[in-house]
């Protein structure tokens, strides 16, 4: 999931909330947030691993 994808899967959850299921909601929001930090985190990972001088050697 791409970070415009993200954005408006959060933004449509956001307009479903309501009192009855905020607590999941919120969760839901939570988690889809973390995952996509990790995301974010690995893709950085990856093309730092695929530019390094070392792997060019390779």
């Amino acid at each position: 999931m791409n970070d415009h994808d993200a954005k408006w899967v959060l933004d449509e959850l956001a307009k479903l909330r309501t009192d009855e299921n905020r607590v999941t909601i919120d969760a839901a929001i939570d988690l889809i947030k973390e995952q996509q930090d990790e995301i974010d985190s690995l893709h950085g990972s990856m093309e730092g691993q695929l530019w390094s001088p070392k792997q060019w050697r390779q």
